[in-house]
């Protein structure tokens, strides 16, 4: 202890040592009290101490009010294995004792209100006795100042009473500064808010601002500022880092990058943006780090590394939805963040939040204008150049706009319709025939669709014409009819060809019955006879065959006219003029040259030239020729002779397709007529003929008790089914419905069969001849499926896509319509709803085109599934988000899941198109509204998504064709509910390419649950 030199009496020491110090502590206190720097002030109160006090060692103890824990601040004459230890001692056993007066420790062995750890801490020092005095300011225990001793003492009441008082003055002075830095501290906090304020207000470009604000926070707030944001999945991205040192800001991206948070973790930014809850760690413990860690040791040794003191995450909340969250860290500095600080820390993520939603508010508003500016466009372009008429009307049936399309078909330029009335353009006639439909649909406000018209026009006055009219109500934002939106197919032509294609299913049915008949018996002369019962009059005025003997000379087998009063004269061309094999046309033509011939009009000149005499030329004119065909009858590649067919009325003309129809009939012919001598050799050489191992078509011989003897390659090949599979068995076992294919050969038809047949577990489309001998039966039969399929996959597509097509181009042309007209300004509410139409219709235009796309490269097998280990939660979370932007107010979306739910091995893209289509066709199929729930079961090794409704339902009987292709439930659009049909076919395929499966359950009535399966991954969850 220092002293003056000042001669004293001993017994006057004591008094004078008293003042020294209280002369010491005077000087000290303007010192102290006017320093306003904690750290700094704690070295000049242990200087004090020493001068004040004498002892061995000191230290001054800080005490944490938030955290409880008491850590040595400064010291002098203590070694570092005390400062753990007992620092290490006092953490893990609080003391409880009472700092309102000195405690004296004048045996620290003795001191049970100590731990035996910190006992043990004292001995290993050599402290014998000690002085403690609290530091106590405001009613907060700041610390303590302790004077240790490494001799056993007793301490006066004058050590002790200066001890006090050094206390109270050092407490005094760190309590003014404390409260000093933490008014500073919230000074430069609003400073830094306000700074970041000015920054988030700068720029529509979040990304940046919020870099910016990182940048700023650090070293000003924290040493480490990181902002991850939720992306569109509902994944996180990390959008920006900040630190003063960019080595370490390097480290923090890999580190992201290489460890990237356990979405489901129970801290950190996962949790705060999962609850929308802040975090605050006013101290980080070692045991948190070990938690974050648990499976990466080197991870835990980066983060010890680094020095984190303690942290904040706040979460970016906006509009009730979280948008991301902003993470603040102490670590250098050491800072402790409080209660305030967090206070601080939300209110700067309240307005990072606003001016990110506000960013992402502009981009969705410039997208969707941009968007609509597009759609508008398309509807442009289309309206432009649609092969079909479009027009609007205003409600007073004058035109506002029409196509090029629809003004070619009346015959006035566009702009010329502008303005004017339907009767001053089409003409009355035509105007008293359309206006009561423009009525109709004001009055109702009801579509009027389909209308089949005929009439001429001024473009083409002379010619009669066919259309396909409907007429749409175009309403305006308030729901009110402004108009009549008319489209018009011109389908002339479509009719021309239902004629022409009623005139060649007439063919086709004659052609039938000819099959039938040709088939039905072995006597073929007769047969070719009887034909005529078919071809006249519905074919032909009269008809003739002419075969060639064994002489190579025409022998006329028959010739029937429709009129009975021309029966003479058709016996007279029988019995005297059978034809030529050297005449120029006619029967001699078509057999020498193996080519059917065309005559579409028969001149005088030709049927002069083409007969023998007088007397010939007589009897032709008398049966009457307009019109002819002549084709050969060729089978086997030899020609045995013709069959005529001949017009007498000259508005039958015969043309291309009628020759096309006689080559066919005479290829039957000949062909029924080869079979039938086919047939009498078969039946002497049956087996010979008939163990044909290279045909294309499959032959099987069955044995009359039914058992298959013969199994060609091309059976094999057809049915797939081997041939030591198959012989040896009964064809009844081999083929389904076999009593049908029996009787083929029963019933003695020589005629193909074409039905559906099931062989080897396959449906299969065969075109099936049957012949029936002594030894039994064989049958010859040829694999018509492929062709079947496809034709019948044509119609379904065009009919489905050119029915859904059509109602979304009506929307979009009407309500573009409106947006075009000039005659009226719409309010910028019912302009947004128009183009809200239009982006709409324009989305579910481009869903209905990605179903095709996707149905094409299934088909195609192009499409390829990439297995990975997928979080099942966050794939259907993303997906009813989805949804919910987009369902009708009268749905309401649930989802559910199990606690740890496990991952599922999946493509997450299908998956996710496979859920999509789920939850769409829930919605889809309830008209009514209600609640469509989604949930996550595990069953056994697999994961099941069930997606429940309680719309139309699923009659029992259709649970499985409703996974076919263009299959729907509603065809006819009775609720109103439409579709290609594709969506649960695209589910199916693309489950069973994940390893998957799907199906529905449904009593008919009260919703459907549709459940798809997957495995559960291998990789724990």
């Amino acid at each position: 202890m220092a002293t003056q030199d000042v001669r004293v009496l001993d017994d006057d020491r004591p008094y004078a040592e008293e003042i020294e110090r209280l002369r010491l502590l005077l000087e000290a206190s303007s010192t102290l009290l006017g320093s306003l720097s904690v750290e700094p002030m704690l070295a000049d109160v242990l200087d004090l101490a020493r001068r004040t006090l004498a002892a061995d060692a000191y230290a001054l103890w800080r005490h944490d009010e938030r955290l409880g824990t008491w850590e040595i601040a400064v010291h002098s004459g203590l070694p570092d294995d005390y400062i753990r230890d007992a620092t290490a001692a006092i953490r893990g056993s609080p003391t409880g004792i009472a700092l309102d007066e000195p405690i004296v420790v004048e045996d620290v062995a003795a001191a049970d209100w100590l731990s035996a750890e910190h006992r043990r801490a004292h001995a290993e020092a050599g402290t014998r006795s000690m002085l403690v005095v609290g530091l106590r300011h405001g009613g907060r225990i700041l610390g303590t100042l302790v004077f240790y001793y490494r001799e056993s003492r007793r301490f006066a009441e004058a050590e002790r009473s200066a001890a006090s008082l050094l206390a109270n003055l050092a407490a005094a002075a760190i309590g003014t500064a404390d409260l000093y830095e933490k008014q500073r501290r919230i000074a430069e906090d609003q400073r830094f808010v306000a700074e970041a304020s000015t920054q988030l207000a700068s720029s529509l470009e979040y990304e940046t601002t919020l870099a910016n604000v990182a940048a700023l926070a650090v070293p000003r707030f924290a040493d480490w500022c990181s902002i991850d944001m939720v992306q569109e999945d509902g994944s996180l991205a990390r959008l920006t880092v900040a630190h003063v040192d960019p080595a370490k800001v390097r480290l923090a991206n890999e580190l992201a990058e290489k460890y990237p948070p356990d979405p489901d973790a129970p801290y950190g930014v996962p949790n705060v943006i999962r609850t929308r809850r802040a975090e605050l760690f006013s101290e980080i413990p070692d045991s948190l780090l070990q938690e974050a860690a648990a499976d990466t040791p080197e991870l835990l040794e980066i983060l010890r590394e680094l020095g984190l003191k303690s942290s904040m995450c706040v979460p970016l909340v906006a509009r009730d939805r979280a948008l991301g969250a902003i993470t603040f860290i102490s670590a250098e500095s050491g800072r402790r963040y409080d209660e305030a600080d967090l206070a601080t820390a939300q209110d700067l993520a309240r307005r990072a939040a606003t001016a990110v939603d506000n960013a992402l508010l502009y981009r969705e508003a410039e997208a969707s204008r941009q968007q609509a500016q597009e759609s508008l466009a398309v509807v442009d372009a289309v309206f432009a150049a649609a092969p079909i008429g479009l027009a609007f009307m205003d409600t007073s049936f004058h035109y506002v706009r029409v196509n090029e399309a629809l003004a070619r078909i009346n015959g006035l330029p566009a702009e010329e319709h502008y303005g004017r009335s339907l009767r001053a353009v089409l003409g009355e006639e035509l105007a008293v025939e359309i206006e009561p439909f423009h009525r109709q649909v004001l009055e109702t406000g009801k579509p009027v669709l389909d209308i089949a018209m005929e009439g001429k026009t001024a473009a083409l006055p002379g010619e009669t014409r066919n259309w396909l009219v409907s007429y749409y109500p175009v309403r305006d934002m308030s729901d009110a009819t402004i108009g009549v939106g008319v489209v018009l197919t011109d389908i002339t032509e479509r009719e021309q060809a239902r004629a022409a294609a009623e005139a060649a299913g007439e063919r086709l049915r004659v052609l039938a019955e000819a099959s039938q008949q040709l088939a039905s018996a072995l006597d073929y002369e007769t047969t070719l006879a009887n034909l005529a019962n078919l071809l006249v009059p519905r074919i032909a005025d009269w008809y003739a065959v002419d075969v060639l003997d064994d002489t190579g000379r025409f022998r006329r087998l028959t010739v029937v006219h429709k009129d009975p009063e021309k029966l003479e004269w058709a016996e007279r061309s029988q019995r005297l003029y059978p034809g030529d094999l050297d005449e120029p046309e006619g029967p001699g033509r078509a057999v020498r040259t193996g080519e059917a011939v065309l005559y579409r009009t028969i001149s005088d000149e030709l049927l002069t030239s083409s007969t023998q005499n007088p007397e010939h030329h007589e009897i032709l004119m008398q049966l009457g020729m307009e019109s002819a065909m002549v084709v050969p009858l060729t089978a086997a590649g030899r020609t045995f002779g013709s069959l005529q067919l001949v017009s007498a009325d000259p508005n039958r003309l015969y043309d291309e397709d009628d020759l096309e129809f006689a080559k066919h009939l005479g290829r039957g012919a000949a062909v029924a007529v080869d079979n039938a001598r086919l047939y009498r050799a078969a039946e002497r050489r049956a087996h010979a003929a008939l163990v044909v191992e290279h045909v294309a078509d499959g032959v099987v011989l069955v044995n009359r008790s039914g058992v298959i003897r013969l199994w060609n390659p091309a059976a094999e090949e057809i049915t797939g089914l081997a041939a030591d599979e198959a012989v040896g068995r009964p064809a009844g076992e081999v083929f389904g419905a076999w009593e049908t294919i029996e009787a083929l050969s029963e019933s003695k038809q020589m005629g193909a069969a074409t039905q559906a047949v099931e062989v080897n577990g396959r449906e299969l489309w065969l075109s099936i001849t049957g012949v029936g001998f002594e030894g039994g039966s064989v049958y010859a039969f040829r694999d018509l499926t492929e062709e079947r399929a496809v034709e019948a996959l044509k119609s379904d597509f065009v009919s489905t896509i050119s029915h859904e097509l059509r109602t979304p181009l009506a929307a979009i042309y009407g309500a573009a319509l409106t947006l075009r007209r000039e005659d009226i300004l719409l309010p910028e509410p019912q302009r947004t709803g128009l183009l809200e139409v239009i982006a709409s219709e324009s989305d579910r235009l481009a869903r209905i085109v990605n179903d095709v796309l996707w149905v094409s490269r299934l088909e195609s097998e192009g499409l390829q599934a990439k297995i990975e280990d997928c979080d099942a939660v966050e794939l259907v979370r993303g997906v009813v988000e989805a949804a919910r932007h987009y369902v009708p107010p009268s749905i309401k979306l649930d989802l559910s899941w199990p606690k740890d739910t496990p991952k599922v091995a999946a493509d997450p893209d299908k998956m996710r198109q496979v859920l999509t289509n789920l939850v769409d066709n829930a919605v889809k199929y309830s008209p009514d509204g209600g609640r469509v729930t989604v949930e996550i079961n595990v069953a056994g090794p697999r994961l099941r998504f069930s997606v429940r409704d309680e719309g139309l339902g699923v009659p029992p009987a259709e649970h499985r064709r409703i996974f076919e292709k263009f299959y729907r439930l509603d065809p006819d659009l009775t609720r109103g509910v439409g579709g290609t049909g594709l969506g649960l076919y695209i589910s199916r395929e693309l489950l069973e390419r994940m390893g998957g499966r799907i199906w529905v359950e449904s009593s008919g009535t009260g919703g459907s649950t549709f459940v798809a399966e997957l495995p559960i991954s291998d990789q724990p969850g």
